[in-house]
């Protein structure tokens, strides 16, 4: 009985060492993804985004849709659906040219922090859009609800 409340001890012991001496203790994705939002400016190339925000994970193609309504012609941009990518792919997407209206790519740090960055053809970023979050959805520990928001 006492090598097991020993064992318990020396795992507990070691589980708080690697809490406070691993970085555990000070990570704050939301703060990570603030930082990195606030740093980003539109015409920065893919490449300096990454080295920002980190590699992205899925991202949509912008693709060019033309409908008729009452003999007018409406062009909309349209998002696909996400798809799985990496940085290598993107970035030979962009040197084949295959990417004319420019894509998106979404990141979330939390579950209060997200945004999407829109790209032009060339991979530089047009624009950052904040992105709703389950935080903002269910409003819960003070967070704001939807009455809050501008």
């Amino acid at each position: 009985m006492k090598v097991i409340l020993v064992l318990v001890v020396i795992v507990g012991l070691g589980g708080v060492v690697l809490y406070y001496a691993g970085g555990y203790e000070s990570f704050d994705p939301t703060e990570q993804g603030e930082q990195a939002k606030a740093a980003l400016r539109p015409g920065m190339s893919f490449a300096q985004a990454c080295a920002l925000t980190g590699d992205p994970t899925e991202y949509c193609v912008i693709k060019r849709k033309v409908r008729r309504f009452e003999g007018h012609e409406i062009v909309e941009m349209v998002p696909t659906p996400p798809m799985k990518c990496t940085r290598d792919r993107i970035n030979s997407r962009l040197t084949e040219g295959s990417l004319p209206y420019g894509f998106l790519c979404t990141f979330t740090y939390s579950r209060t922090l997200a945004f999407t960055l829109q790209y032009d053809s060339t991979g530089a970023v047009v624009h950052v859009h904040d992105k709703m979050t389950v935080g903002m959805r269910l409003p819960s520990f003070g967070e704001p609800s939807f009455r809050d928001l501008p």
